[in-house]
């Protein structure tokens, strides 16, 4: 049997087995770190102090670890005074940032815990994009919206969880990698709608899980003000172009989610000029 012929049998056989799942609600889901889960439930009370927050942080080396190179960060810590206090960095940087931090170490940790030597460049190349769509969310939100900025990063980081699923899940199926264009197309046909299962089932918000289900919706019709969806979806569309001077070939006056944001091609250069460090220095912070 041919190599493209083994590949359809097991691609089909992966569709199959991730749709009986998906229909049944029986997604293998991976547990979310226990580390960022209970920095999510302290955060989740209203009256939640820094110390008590400080303290969850700091029970795990690595959360501490990040959490101190993010406050003292050129995104948090403009004037460049150091930090070296867990309490003191989780006030500097807030505590919907300390969170968002948690979340980006959690995914990176889940995304790099695979050993399988194929899944490494598309792990990587997820991940920096994961990261570049939160950042310019966060961006877009402040610039556009009245959403919280913070939490349209959360949504930007998150968006193709789906994505993170389906690839390893591909690694019970490796004859796919010698296909990339089936991988590729299963990963686009599956992603939104195992992701928005997967933040679900770990608890995010509505809005959050919608932004996974949508953000490659091109035509979703929304009534009302904008959503976190409507950013991820653009956020999504300008961190897919590496050339700023070519922004995605649309018809940016049919689209409804550029509609109601009165995104023009020009404005959307123009937020892509003037916010390059500050996109550049969140990819850093969060990186690692």
């Amino acid at each position: 049997m041919s190599s493209a012929k083994q590949a359809f049998n097991s691609g089909f056989e992966f569709v199959t087995n991730m749709s009986a799942e998906l229909s049944s609600g029986n997604l293998e889901i991976p547990a979310f770190p226990d580390a960022a889960v209970r920095i999510k439930n302290a955060l989740a009370d209203p009256e939640v102090t820094a110390d008590h927050v400080a303290r969850v942080v700091g029970s795990d080396p690595i959360f501490t670890a990040r959490i101190l190179k993010v406050a003292n960060s050129a995104m948090v810590n403009g004037a460049g005074v150091r930090i070296t206090d867990i309490r003191m960095a989780v006030t500097r940087m807030g505590f919907k940032m300390a969170y968002n931090t948690a979340v980006a170490i959690a995914v990176d940790q889940l995304l790099h815990s695979h050993s399988v030597e194929e899944l490494r460049p598309y792990l990587e190349d997820l991940w920096q994009h994961s990261m570049t769509v939160g950042a310019l969310s966060y961006v877009i939100a402040r610039k556009l919206t009245k959403i919280n900025p913070d939490e349209a990063m959360l949504a930007g980081l998150l968006h193709d969880i789906g994505k993170y699923y389906i690839l390893t899940r591909s690694a019970e199926y490796p004859v796919l990698f010698s296909e990339p264009a089936m991988l590729d197309d299963i990963m686009k046909k599956w992603h939104t709608g195992i992701g928005r299962s997967i933040l679900d089932a770990w608890d995010f918000s509505e809005d959050i899980a919608i932004a996974a289900d949508e953000h490659e919706t091109l035509d979703r019709m929304h009534f009302g003000p904008s959503t976190h969806a409507d950013v991820v979806l653009v956020a999504n569309l300008l961190a897919h172009n590496d050339d700023t001077d070519h922004l995605p070939d649309l018809d940016w006056d049919k689209i409804p989610t550029l509609k109601r944001l009165e995104l023009t091609s020009d404005l959307a250069y123009e937020i892509i000029e003037e916010s390059s460090n500050e996109v550049q220095s969140i990819i850093q912070a969060l990186g690692g």
